[in-house]
């Protein structure tokens, strides 16, 4: 009988030792904070809605991602980052700090992108020259057409087709 208590006492200090030690280990956080200037830029990674900048972003493992940032007024950026590991994440201090490191590891990466405006007065001047071109455009078609004796092209209801400079 004291043979099996023995027995029984190492068993349950076994299970007691694996317990603490499955318990009392700490592990590791990892999270990207992505922000951006001007901040409140909608901000995806790897396809999936995040928030707004700044966004904190949990994730399990370390390599590239993708982040998008979007804002009213301004460029959207579309960018690959590298997430690289610490010294103690990588093989074979990563078991030791992974599983028998005791405390909370907290490993948090910072990302800032800056998003350029897109001004008006870009566009409008855009829009000028492009009406521009579009104007000669139609006139060297013109001139081509009288050259060649041609008429402007009929349209559906039966008018024709007048080319404006």
């Amino acid at each position: 009988m004291e043979i099996q208590n023995s027995e029984f006492r190492i068993q349950n200090r076994a299970l007691i030792a694996i317990a603490a030690v499955v318990l009392l280990t700490g592990c590791i956080e990892r999270t990207l904070v992505i922000d951006s200037e001007p901040s409140g830029a909608a901000v995806f990674v790897d396809g999936d809605d995040c928030g707004t900048a700044p966004a904190v972003v949990p994730f399990t493992a370390y390599g590239k991602r993708e982040v998008y940032l979007h804002r009213k007024d301004y460029f959207s950026r579309s960018e690959i980052i590298r997430v690289s590991p610490p010294a103690y994440a990588v093989f074979p201090l990563d078991f030791v700090f992974d599983v028998l490191w005791p405390f909370t590891i907290r490993d948090e990466q910072t990302f800032k992108f800056t998003l350029q405006p897109t001004e008006m007065g870009d566009l409008k001047a855009l829009e000028t020259r492009a009406n521009e071109f579009t104007g000669q455009a139609r006139a060297l078609v013109e001139k081509e057409r009288a050259k060649r004796g041609l008429s402007a092209p009929a349209l559906k209801d039966g008018k024709s087709a007048s080319v404006a400079p």
